[in-house]
């Protein structure tokens, strides 16, 4: 099938309206906000549902050609897609995503930390906006002495968290399984659209020799929402096996996709 503009935007508002329809039955179960487990799943479909909407509205009303917020969201919807299909297939899915959650928190202290180092080399810790030793100092005392943030950590004495793989390396240490082909072809259009978050010329130039109405971009596109419905329903799938909640589907998504191979 060649796809066309409008049958992106119809792809993405049934997405939209599979998305919306399981939170409300999530809604209907979950009642303790505090479980992070939880909170993950139910926020990968949030965010997938406020992404595709973005896209939708950036397909109806944009007047120029130029396509590099789809590519920056599209691209994010791939990122979910990647590690979350790693997640959802390890044996031991909840120590996963604690490791997810636990090695984001990690890059966060990482980024206070070279940010209160150069608000006190710089500026003798005066800058406005930036953390200074002691805030750090601070920070992570309190993140250490909160006991649900126990199972972050591999050492609290030396605060060591737990990590997960980067990109690149999660998909170098990718063993022969049923999932592994797909995640390989995903993150060649990871790496493709990744040239357009940060811009250079490369970037520019290459922007402008795409044409969707000439070339293949609108069945890629199509290809990354499939992931952003199995974003969903591998989510979704969680809270079948906790609270055994029912999948409501009610444009036949699972038919559609059926043959996608992933």
């Amino acid at each position: 099938m060649h796809f066309k503009k409008e049958h992106i935007i119809k792809l993405l508002n049934r997405i939209s309206i599979f998305a919306a329809e399981n939170l409300e039955e999530i809604k209907k179960v979950v009642k303790d906000n505090t479980n992070k487990i939880d909170s993950t799943y139910a926020g990968l479909i949030i965010r997938q549902y406020t992404i595709v909407n973005d896209l939708k509205i950036l397909f109806e009303t944009k007047v120029n050609g130029y396509l590099t917020s789809e590519f920056i969201l599209f691209r994010c919807i791939v990122d979910d897609y990647i590690r979350f299909t790693y997640v959802v297939n390890q044996e031991n899915k909840e120590e996963y995503v604690v490791k997810m959650n636990s090695d984001a928190y990690n890059k966060n202290f990482n980024k206070f930390d070279e940010l209160a180092k150069i608000n006190e080399e710089k500026f003798e810790g005066k800058y406005p906006f930036y953390p200074t030793n002691e805030f750090l100092k601070e920070t992570k005392k309190t993140f250490k002495d909160t006991p649900e943030n126990e199972h972050y950590f591999i050492n609290k004495d030396s605060f060591k968290l737990k990590s997960f793989p980067s990109t690149g390396s999660l998909i170098k240490g990718l063993d022969e399984t049923e999932y592994t082909h797909s995640l390989i072809r995903a993150y060649f259009i990871w790496r493709k659209y990744s040239e357009f978050v940060h811009y250079s010329y490369f970037s520019y130039a290459e922007e402008t020799l795409i044409d969707p109405t000439k070339d293949d971009t609108y069945s890629e596109y199509a290809e990354i929402i499939c992931y952003s419905y199995m974003n969903i329903l591998n989510s979704m799938k969680h809270f079948v096996d906790t609270y055994n909640l029912s999948i409501i589907d009610s444009n036949n998504l699972a038919e559609y996709y059926k043959d996608a191979g992933h």
